[in-house]
């Protein structure tokens, strides 16, 4: 048997890359919790330099939450 450790943050960050990349501009994400809202444009703000893409994310404050959008 093999047991090997996993980083659970890495594979969360996991998840909302391929979140963001799969978003089409005009798209955007509704996050209820602020923590989460703010980690997904970060990592958005990351991507784009590290990866030198040409998107560009807003976010905005909603009624009873924060929405992450692509816009370029």
């Amino acid at each position: 048997m093999l047991i090997e450790r996993v980083d659970l943050n890495k594979l969360r960050q996991q998840k909302h890359i391929s979140t963001l990349s799969s978003l089409e501009v005009g798209e955007s994400i509704f996050c209820d919790e602020l923590n989460q809202a703010q980690s997904l444009r970060v990592l958005s703000y990351y991507l784009i330099r590290s990866r030198r893409l040409e998107w560009k994310f807003t976010f905005r404050k909603m009624d009873r939450g924060w929405r992450v959008i692509r816009i370029k």
